[in-house]
């Protein structure tokens, strides 16, 4: 393409793609838009659950091998957009895995997709880590629904007590019956979370804190606080995947319109 006539040169990165949408063109000259990164060609997630094994009650990692449980009312469920997907009820159904997914003292990405069922009630927590009740408190990191301001949020507690202090990124508004991609980033090395809906950037939060590590299951469809669950999503969830770092803006923002795919395989 560099030496096509009228195309113009753009930088190749190892390991990127691009997507260089057109544009009218001027006269014989081709002309094309901003370039649109599509993340790497390798997803380097450590844990994939797509979240469409149709039946039992076992949520597949297809990555790193930490299954997760499910607990009634949580079930599969057919989705017209997505095909089998996990339905949480807003009640007392989750998924759980038997160990925790990343260590969330230092950098670490979640992302998901997301499909909330109503805008009324409380909070909805989609992913989130913690200890166990029985060790610790809180959430090591919390993607979820705040019913509050009605936006998409990610946050941690500052801490792993009963305390109530904790930093939270809120994003863009969200939107009931609709499929959503998030993506929540904990950067350690800069001390900011940071939260990106449909591929845009929607939020940053300074963490301060001292940062800890939530050694407890990931949970699907609830979190923890002050050593009791709650916050039960009422929607769907589809293809979460943690990385053990934090990903850079080009892949953390790569576009979510395919529905099946964050990064790139």
């Amino acid at each position: 393409m560099a030496g096509s006539p009228g195309i113009p040169r753009k930088p190749w990165f190892s390991g990127q793609l691009a997507e260089y949408p057109g544009a009218a063109p001027t006269g014989t000259t081709a002309a094309f838009a901003d370039t649109v990164s599509l993340g790497t060609v390798t997803d380097t997630a450590a844990h994939r659950w797509n979240l469409d094994d149709t039946t039992g009650t076992t949520a597949t990692d297809r990555a790193g091998g930490l299954p997760a449980t499910l607990t009634a009312p949580a079930a599969w469920t057919n989705d017209p957009d997505r095909d089998t997907v996990l339905n949480l009820t807003g009640t007392t159904g989750y998924a759980a895995t038997g160990g925790p997914g990343v260590d969330t003292s230092t950098g670490f990405t979640v992302s998901a997709w997301v499909r909330l069922a109503s805008l009324s009630g409380g909070n909805s927590t989609f992913v989130s880590q913690s200890d166990t009740p029985a060790v610790g408190a809180a959430n090591g990191f919390q993607l979820y629904y705040s019913s509050g301001a009605g936006v998409w949020a990610f946050g941690r507690h500052d801490d792993d007590t009963t305390s109530t202090s904790f930093t939270a990124a809120y994003g863009a508004k969200a939107v009931a019956g609709k499929w959503t991609h998030l993506v929540g980033v904990y950067d350690a090395g800069t001390g900011r979370l940071l939260l990106y809906v449909n591929g845009h950037l929607s939020a940053t939060k300074a963490f301060s804190a001292a940062d800890w590590n939530a050694a407890g299951p990931v949970q699907f469809g609830r979190r923890l606080y002050q050593g009791t669950y709650g916050e039960y999503a009422d929607g769907r969830l589809s293809d979460v995947r943690l990385y053990p770092t934090a990903l850079p803006p080009a892949d953390a923002a790569a576009p979510g319109g395919n529905a099946t795919l964050t990064q790139l395989d």
